[in-house]
């Protein structure tokens, strides 16, 4: 396969220059150092992401602000949240810090419409999906920078920062297609982190059972006009059950450099994360393992001048990965062979002696992606308007997925292992939209055309309306088209129980939504109504009588869906003021209507949460000393399989977790726990979640001058 030489000899020489094949070793790499080509260096020197607070795509709130004067940017064209004809959920810092949650994982779970199916506990693997797509239709976001893998979306959560980091958390409901690109199928989650400009130490630590160990660290440094942040973090566990350790550092930086000629963004961020992972991928061999190793860097440039705001990015990511089907703590390495103590030989299948039935090597994966973005926006006497464009070049080497290499070279730090395959892409995105407002109307309206290396030209567009019939309630409806370019896994992938396709096209959708919302100072509500029609889906399938699983494209999916969500925060001249601090609860119903046969085993696309319903509650015990508690609802459509020849209907469940803390300015100790009703439940096939997990730590904020 002909690759773009520029960057074909750039990426061989972007290693870590440590790996360790031992399970416990990730933390080792510590010592290593890490070697980055022009290209990297270039980026992380240049390119920069913009502000959380003022990102193109994210949503600016002010605490001395009243909610009806927040301004969101969910569009490309900013307007206030009272005039906003999309449903944007927000989770501020205020719950985050509250939450039970020691990870991104768990706190989205409660999140309304979000169905969060956790492989690993603490933040080790998830599959995300919003308002019943697959975990391939939503993009992530780190301040505004898209860190989606193109390999597969199982990856899109390594993301280098820790919990105490995240300043809030922004998540799109429906298609952002227009407005992201092709990812945001169905949705979109930005991760904000910390843009305070005090100078503070912060500190904390905690441990819980089955081993579980959490430190983390953040230091914030402003000097003049050059705003710092640092933040590093470490978890260890010994698992709740056999094959579910795992080890993970990360570390993160941001800086914000504050000029006449403008505002200078960077950020850069490694992620470690070593983990046994039991059945992750199939219950037939669930002694599995898997080492993550992520890098990303960006830089972006923003100045608003008094008509014209002009907003640019660039950026890259790159993940390593190596998955073991048969681990090495059981299974080492022996002329070509992976064997036990008792001589034991690996094999796909027993009883068969054939060579193609011996497990001799790893999967190794390693994916590169650089872009850059640009912005205009216009405000003149018609309304505003956006322009935009958007490069993204996406590449793989790998021994299980692309196309055969001319020539094999070494996976870097690796004592055996061989890329032979790869693949690449481009995609050009140009982005036109206008936002027009009269009197208490409200539209937008834009569209995307995005061309791609291997597909071609898409056109995408939409329309937002949004009518104010009082100060406080909107009515709003929207029709928007959105589009998913397959992962290489869904292309490329053989193994054990799937088929790749190489033939798969694009999946297409056009969604259609209808709602109502108020809000106060106090109260905020919202109901909502969406059908989505998804033309193309892409989704692995197969029949009771087949063994493995292939990708297709299904002729056709219509998804329903009803939501309804709200949050209360008395005023402080109520009596209920000194006893709750808020409320929030939001309940969501989604059905999809399948054009296939009944008979046919969908493993994602007609596997979803069809009804959630969550609640949150934070409580004032006594001065300084609260209560936070969290129920989750959950039932989900689809089945999995307990072994070969069984297919088991996934079953209801509830989950209570609840955290008490006491809270001072500079200081916090807490105990807290997860699933505290000890229920037995499976979010995914057949791997069975966490009991009772209970954890306590403490944190401590210094400030200095």
């Amino acid at each position: 396969m002909k690759t773009r030489n520029f960057l074909k000899s750039g990426l061989r020489n972007l290693t870590f220059n440590r790996w360790s094949r031992k399970p416990y070793a990730s933390f080792m790499s510590l010592k290593s150092v890490v070697k980055i080509s022009v290209l990297a260096g270039t980026f992380t020197i240049l390119a920069l992401p913009q502000k959380g607070y003022s990102q193109q795509d994210t949503i600016k709130i002010n605490n001395h602000l009243d909610i009806d004067e927040v301004v969101v940017s969910a569009t490309r064209t900013p307007k206030l949240y009272r005039e906003m004809s999309r449903v944007v959920s927000i989770i501020p810092s205020s719950e985050i810090i509250s939450s039970p949650a020691q990870s991104l994982q768990e706190l989205l779970k409660f999140a309304l419409n979000v169905d969060v199916r956790q492989r690993g506990a603490n933040g080790v693997q998830a599959d995300v999906s919003i308002r019943g797509g697959s975990f391939e239709q939503t993009l992530f976001l780190l301040n505004g920078i898209p860190v989606n893998d193109p390999q597969t979306g199982h990856h899109n959560l390594n993301i280098p920062i820790d919990l105490e980091s995240i300043e809030r958390i922004e998540i799109l409901q429906g298609p952002g297609t227009r407005i992201y690109g092709p990812n945001a199928f169905t949705g979109a989650i930005n991760i904000i982190t910390n843009s305070t400009t005090d100078r503070n130490i912060r500190a904390s630590i905690s441990g819980g059972q089955h081993g579980l160990f959490n430190g983390s660290a953040a230091i914030n440094l402003s000097t003049g006009k050059l705003n710092n942040f640092f933040s590093g973090a470490y978890s260890t566990s010994d698992g709740y059950t056999e094959n579910t350790d795992f080890k993970s550092y990360n570390l993160f930086y941001r800086g914000t450099l504050e000029l006449k000629a403008g505002t200078f963004n960077a950020q850069a961020g490694y992620l470690n994360k070593a983990f046994g992972a039991h059945g992750f991928y199939t219950q037939k061999y669930p002694d599995q393992y898997e080492q993550v190793k992520n890098i990303i860097t960006s830089l972006g440039y923003n100045k608003n001048f008094k008509a014209l705001s002009v907003n640019t990015n660039a950026y890259w990511r790159r993940n390593h990965d190596r998955f073991e089907l048969f681990r090495e703590d059981t299974y080492q390495y022996q002329d070509g062979y992976f064997v036990t103590q008792n001589n034991d030989t690996a094999k796909y299948y027993d009883g068969i002696y054939e060579p193609w039935n011996y497990y001799s090597k790893h999967n190794y994966h390693q994916t590169d992606v650089a872009g850059a973005n640009a912005n205009l926006s216009l405000s003149w006497f018609a309304g505003k308007t956006s322009v935009g464009v958007d490069y993204r070049y996406e590449h793989i080497f790998s021994n299980v997925l692309g196309e055969e290499m001319d020539t094999t070279i070494s996976v870097p730090n690796e004592e055996r292992g061989l890329f032979n395959k790869e693949a690449d892409r481009t995609h050009m995105n140009y982005f036109l939209e206008h936002n027009y407002i009269y009197k208490n109307i409200d539209i937008t309206a834009g569209v995307l055309i995005h061309d791609n290396s291997d597909y071609g030209t898409h056109i995408n567009g939409g329309i937002d309306i949004s009518y104010g019939f009082t100060k406080n309630t909107r009515i709003f409806a929207s029709v928007n088209q959105s589009l998913r370019t397959p992962t290489f896994t869904d292309l490329y992938y053989n193994g054990p129980n799937n088929i790749g396709n190489p033939e798969l096209k694009p999946e297409k959708a056009i969604s259609y939504e209808l709602g109502l919302k108020g809000f106060s100072n106090h109260f905020q509500w919202h109901a909502a109504s969406f059908i989505r029609d998804v033309s193309d889906a892409i989704d692995w399938v197969k029949y009771p009588s087949e063994k493995k699983f292939t990708t297709t494209n299904f002729t056709k999916l219509t998804t329903y869906g009803i939501e309804f969500a709200g949050k209360y925060a008395p005023d402080k001249s109520l009596p209920i003021s000194k006893v709750i601090n808020y409320v929030s609860f939001n309940n969501s119903f989604i059905y999809i209507d399948k054009y296939k046969q009944d008979s046919v085993i969908s493993a994602y696309a007609l596997d979803y949460l069809k009804n959630k319903y969550s609640i949150t509650a934070d409580f004032k015990l006594y001065r300084e000393l609260g209560l936070r508690c969290d129920i989750t609802i959950q039932d989900r459509n689809g089945t999995y399989s307990q072994d070969e020849d069984i297919e088991i209907e996934y079953t209801p469940y509830a989950l209570f977790d609840a955290r008490l803390y006491y809270r001072k300015p500079r200081f916090e100790v807490y105990a807290q726990g997860t699933n505290l009703l000890n229920i037995e439940y499976v979010d995914l096939g057949g791997i069975i979640q966490p009991g009772t997990w209970i954890k306590a730590g403490i944190k401590a904020n210094i400030g200095f001058k």
